[in-house]
């Protein structure tokens, strides 16, 4: 039995759920204490590293392990969440002002590599005052919090592609990886909040980034989606993302549930 599991976690598991999914299906991890190093968002997928036993006593060795991401930005829309798993908060006609130059988004991306100061987004875990930052965005209390923020540093961010979509196109895939979801997320609230928005922007096009990431471990890739939507004055919301690496260890490697 390893003590290092690499496990190719899908799309609307938190991370607790997909160790309980492991120890369902391999009966020598059943009694086993496996902690994780690096989490993953519902709405994210890709490697992720469990530990077992005594090897989660080098947990913050293994969460200090840079990363690197694949993920799209839906430009045009905005959410509380930064992510399809939240309440849109306004759609945006982009491509009035938003063209197919690969060349000036990929300089505008430039900005992104360095060292700077990531403010936590709303619906996260990060603690102000003994609360998460999610029970402050939950009750609308944000404006009586300063948000915390942390150092990240981004070595490379590259744009493969840009895309134009309709908006009817993404939106039930969209429902559907929202309903996925397991677990209390706003489910029934969010969806209704999307089928609210496809009455009114169904013919709307929009523009889809196709991105590559290397950052500092505890980098929130949608956070950088919603940057990269505020820089281009258009708004932006992380459609997808896939975690490839973590240190040496591949997505690649991984096993899948």
């Amino acid at each position: 039995m390893n003590n290092i599991v690499l496990i190719n976690k899908p799309l609307s598991l938190t991370p607790l759920q997909t160790i309980r999914k492991l120890q369902k299906l391999k009966s020598e991890y059943a009694r086993q204490k496996i902690g994780y190093a690096g989490r993953l968002d519902p709405m994210a997928e890709g490697l992720l590293l469990l530990l077992v036993g005594d090897e989660n006593k080098k947990r913050k060795e293994y969460e200090r392990l840079d990363k690197e991401y694949e993920f799209e930005v839906l430009l045009g829309c905005e959410t509380d969440s930064y992510d399809i798993l939240g309440l849109v908060q306004s759609i945006h006609n982009t491509t009035k002002h938003i063209g197919d130059n690969n060349f000036t988004i990929q300089q505008l991306l430039q900005q992104f590599i360095g060292t700077s100061e990531q403010p936590y987004p709303p619906y996260s875990a990060a603690r102000v005052n003994g609360k998460p930052l999610y029970y402050w965005a939950r009750e609308g209390r944000l404006d009586e919090i300063k948000i915390p923020s942390k150092q990240i540093t981004i070595s490379k961010i590259e744009l493969l592609k840009i895309t134009q979509v309709q908006f009817s196109d993404i939106y039930e895939e969209i429902i559907q990886r929202v309903q996925s979801v397991e677990g209390t997320f706003r489910q029934e609230e969010i969806v209704a909040k999307w089928n609210k928005t496809i009455q009114q922007y169904n013919n709307l096009t929009m523009k889809q980034l196709s991105c590559t990431i290397s950052c500092s471990s505890g980098t929130y890739v949608r956070s950088i989606a919603h940057s990269i939507g505020k820089k281009l004055k258009a708004g932006g919301i992380a459609l997808s993302i896939k975690r490839t690496k973590i240190g040496s260890y591949t997505f690649q490697d991984a096993l899948r549930l």
